[in-house]
């Protein structure tokens, strides 16, 4: 089902099947030079259309750029996704070797919904057997010379913690699964001054981290331009990857991305916290490399963490909007694990999960020199049904990506084989800031959408 994509691939997994596109690497010559068939197109919103090149050339590479994402996205592949009434052109230019020339631009007028119409439902999940391949037993976990103080206290379970709220005034997440459009604007992380909002140090009280006692813990707060506690928004909690703390997303200018996505109208307001996801008591590495078991535990416990002590310090402090249809997880290698960890654990809590870039752990796995028991299974790496078609799951990596491997596409295939809707992104890049920040910027369009 899948093919081998040479430069940008982009999968979007449904429940239904897989749907891949891609730029092929090998090409013949084409006789004719390419152009646009038509240069004008009329679409509703929420219907999509391809763009149409006549006398490809095999050996080039056609990029297609929306003069505005809140309008109209387009994919690699050149299918333009209507999003809001108005006017917008789509560039299309054609790359061969080192010489890049413009084949134009497509004009697309985009007309508002019909009334009345019955809006399209998100299909359920069919009955998807088990894969045929079972892990072979795990192997036995390297004894570290120090127990971590307090071990996780919760635990994937089969069935949801609570009955699922009902998300009436949020939009369906299917079409934003389905968009299988991958690109930024060129600014997207670029820092501009007029799109800042401003940064906040916290200190919150942490009662998971030592038994029977209080530590405290930092965490930076990013709120939008003109936070105002007359209004209420909604939270993403991003995390970092390993050896990393509070500051290390906002050192790497991350609160950029967030910034500038709500200032082109492709993201709505929302505030970002920035945490220290390592929850032991020194918040950071244990050991002589920080690759053991024990350092890794301590990511583990930040599940327990966040969920009890700093969640409720930021509802109690910020002027939020709270449940699971107003909340979302993502992170970068390390801070992708504990993202899946928590987004698939928590699954009453975050309707949102990112993973950029994760590293090992959720199955089990010897890397790095540590042998660890996966925190789920492939076959119970998976959504409980009330929320199999009402998350966004979101699994980026990097084509060269030789820190973490092979390990994103191992969940990205255990979801496939579950029948689990999610997006999966294969990005030009190895492991930084050349991949996930813009897995970021597409994750952040697509989350806390609402009706009307």
């Amino acid at each position: 089902m899948f093919r081998k994509i040479a430069t940008k691939s982009l999968c979007i997994v449904l429940a239904t099947g897989v749907i891949c596109s891609g730029f092929s690497g090998s090409y013949s010559q084409a006789a004719k030079k390419a152009k646009l068939k038509t240069k004008k197109l009329s679409l509703e919103v929420g219907k999509k259309k391809k763009i149409t090149i006549t006398s490809r050339n095999k050996k080039a590479v056609y990029r297609f750029t929306s003069s505005s994402t809140k309008k109209a996205s387009v994919s690699k592949s050149g299918v333009i996704t209507a999003k809001k009434a108005g006017k917008v052109s789509i560039t299309v230019t054609e790359k061969l070797k080192k010489k890049t020339r413009k084949l134009g631009k497509v004009s697309v007028q985009i007309k508002a919904k019909e009334k009345n119409k019955v809006p399209v439902q998100t299909p359920a999940a069919p009955v998807v057997s088990a894969p045929s391949v079972v892990p072979s037993a795990a192997p036995a976990s390297a004894s570290p010379t120090i127990q971590p103080t307090i071990q996780p206290t919760i635990q994937p379970t089969s069935e949801p913690t609570v009955p699922p709220t009902p998300v009436s005034t949020m939009k369906p997440i299917g079409p934003y699964v389905e968009d299988a459009s991958s690109d930024v604007p060129n600014d997207f992380s670029k820092i501009i001054k007029e799109n800042e909002g401003t940064v906040e140090d916290i200190t919150y009280d942490s009662t998971v981290i030592k038994e029977g006692e209080t530590v405290k813990r930092k965490a930076k707060v990013v709120l939008p331009k003109d936070y105002s506690s007359d209004k209420k928004y909604p939270v993403v909690y991003m995390q970092h990857g390993i050896f990393g703390n509070e500051t290390t997303m906002y050192g790497e200018k991350v609160q950029n991305v967030f910034w500038n996505a709500m200032a082109n109208g492709d993201a709505e307001e929302m505030i970002a916290v920035f945490p220290n996801a390592c929850a032991n008591e020194t918040g950071g590495s244990v050991g002589d490399n920080g690759f053991n078991t024990e350092h890794y535990a301590a990511y583990n416990n930040f599940l327990n963490d966040l969920k009890e002590c700093l969640m409720p310090y930021i509802n109690e402090h910020y002027s939020t909007l709270t449940g699971r249809e107003n909340t979302a997880i993502c992170g970068f290698s390390m801070g992708g694990r504990v993202t899946l960890h928590i987004g698939f654990t928590l699954q009453d809590t975050f309707r949102y999960v990112g993973a950029f870039c994760p590293a090992p752990g959720i199955f089990t796995h010897n890397d790095n020199g540590v042998n660890e028991t996966g925190l789920f299974t492939p076959e119970t790496f998976t959504l409980q049904e009330p929320y199999m078609n009402d998350t966004l799951v979101m699994i980026v990596k990097g084509t060269t990506d030789g820190t973490v491997k092979q390990f994103p596409k191992d969940y990205h295939d255990a979801l496939t084989a579950n029948g689990v809707p999610h997006i999966y992104f294969e990005l030009p890049g190895g492991h930084d800031g050349s991949v996930y920040k813009p897995g970021l910027y597409n994750f952040l369009r697509r989350i806390f959408h609402r009706e009307g």
